[in-house]
Parts: structure tokens; C-alpha cells; sequence
């Protein structure tokens, strides 16, 4: 289900904005509004980001070769560019829709010591406008926010944006095969109830609603066949939770 080591439990995820918000704009703080209780679940390792970032990193140290990589849906990049930062990074993009997120995700990018761009801009539409290929491409819980569809028309774009030899990675909430979206979210409900309780009863009803209206999990079958589709030439399953609600899954090119 992952790694276990001291390491994997070592590699925090620290919370997203460490700013205080007081002097920025109206629009900062409306940004930093929005995250605070994402904040809190990152604090909480509820979404297990500890154990999935360090599956990342343990897979992205057998690279053998400075690497290019593409950060899609980045936010402020704070996980990612802490996995990255001791790695031989060649050349570093961030993609957010949020110009707020990718000004943090400048500064927590600063110790890595390699060109770096910050897109701001939609990141299928990215994707899909292609450009020089990337030896590894990275998205961590935004995929799920596309339907079946999207996903499959997504993955050949991804597919020819990724250099020969390069790997896609993605953090993911999934569903059983067989499993309605209706039963897995009641089922990831039922979980959250029982064990996210350091949260107050609204922000569980602002998480809830996020995820019952935006959240559309595929079966881990299903993104093999995606992957194998696009023509990738392998999958691999890198890490899940205990519960089977989330999964860090690998296509190499």
C-alpha cells in the first residue's frame, strides 16, 4: 500500500500558506479565505499526503538523469517542490488557474536551482497547447475535478507533451471497479465522519459540499486503460491508503 519507512513518514507536507494575509489585497485574502480549511486537512494529513509525496519522491530518485517536470495544478507547488528540491531538476513549470497560488509557488520554488516558469492558466488547456516535451509530469487531486470523458481525451495530450522515457505521475481519489461515484462518496463520507474530527461541524459541510459537487473518481482499471489507450507503455500502482480512497499511480512513456 505504499512505503512505510521512516522516511516516508518523515517527508512532511507542511500547510499550504504560511503568510499572514493582512497586507495583501482584497483579492489575496479572499485566496487565502478559501484555503484555510484545505490548510487544516494538510495539517491533518487526512488526504495522506505524507505517504503519497514519499512514494513520489522515492520514485523520482531512480531517475538517473537531471529531469525536466511539469507541475500541473500546482497551487503553491509546497509539496512538490519540497520533494524536488535535493533532486537534479533541470527545468521547473507550475501551472494554477490561481495567480495568488503561483506567486506562493514562486517563493517555494526558490531553492530548487533550475530555470523555473509559472503558468497561469487552465491546466488541460495547458497540456494541450504542448511545447517542449517534459521528462516527468506531476498532478495531485485536480484531475478528479474532469468527468470519464475528459480524463481519456486528457491522457493522449499528456501522453505526447511527456519526452520518450518519461514518466506521468498522479494523486488521485478513486473508486472500487464496480463502484458507483454515488457509493464511493458515501463511503468517503462515512470515513471523514468517523475520522476527521479535529474539523468543526461547517467546515465538514464546506468539505462535503466541494467534494460531492466537484469530485469524479474512476476506478484504478479504468486509468490503466486511459494510459494504456494514449499509448503508454506501462502502469504501475505506487501507493494507496488503507481505506483504497486514494492512489498515487505512475504511466511511463
Amino acid at each position: 500500500r505504499g512505503p512505510r519507512s521512516n522516511a516516508a513518514r518523515n517527508l512532511m507536507c507542511p500547510h499550504p500558506l504560511t503568510h499572514d494575509p493582512s497586507p495583501y489585497p482584497a483579492l489575496v485574502r479572499a485566496y487565502f479565505d478559501q484555503w484555510q480549511i484545505y490548510r487544516r486537512v494538510l495539517e491533518l494529513d487526512y488526504l495522506n499526503h505524507r505517504d503519497a509525496y514519499a512514494a513520489l519522491a522515492l520514485a523520482l530518485e531512480t531517475r538517473p538523469r537531471p529531469f525536466s517536470f511539469l507541475d500541473l495544478g500546482a497551487g503553491d507547488a509546497i509539496c512538490t517542490t519540497r520533494v524536488l528540491t535535493p533532486l537534479p531538476v533541470a527545468r521547473y513549470e507550475a501551472v494554477d488557474l490561481s495567480a495568488v497560488a503561483l506567486k506562493l509557488a514562486e517563493e517555494n520554488a526558490s531553492p530548487l536551482a533550475c530555470p523555473k516558469t509559472f503558468a497561469h492558466a487552465d491546466f488541460v488547456e495547458r497540456v494541450g497547447a504542448g511545447g517542449e516535451p517534459f521528462d516527468v509530469i506531476f498532478i495531485g487531486l485536480s484531475l478528479h475535478h474532469l468527468p470519464a470523458r475528459d480524463k481519456r481525451a486528457f491522457f493522449p495530450k499528456l501522453r505526447a507533451l511527456l519526452a520518450e522515457g518519461g514518466s506521468f505521475f498522479c494523486y488521485e481519489p478513486i473508486r472500487e471497479p464496480g463502484e458507483s461515484r454515488d457509493a464511493v462518496l458515501a463511503r468517503w463520507w462515512r470515513h471523514v465522519e468517523a475520522t476527521w474530527t479535529e474539523l468543526s461541524l461547517t467546515e465538514l459541510a464546506s468539505v462535503k459540499e466541494h467534494v460531492f459537487g466537484n469530485d469524479y473518481p474512476e476506478p484504478i482499471t479504468d486509468f490503466e486503460a486511459m494510459a494504456r489507450e494514449a499509448g503508454f507503455r506501462s502502469f504501475e500502482v505506487l501507493y494507496t491508503d488503507e481505506q483504497q480512497l486514494y492512489a498515487l499511480i505512475r504511466a511511463d512513456a
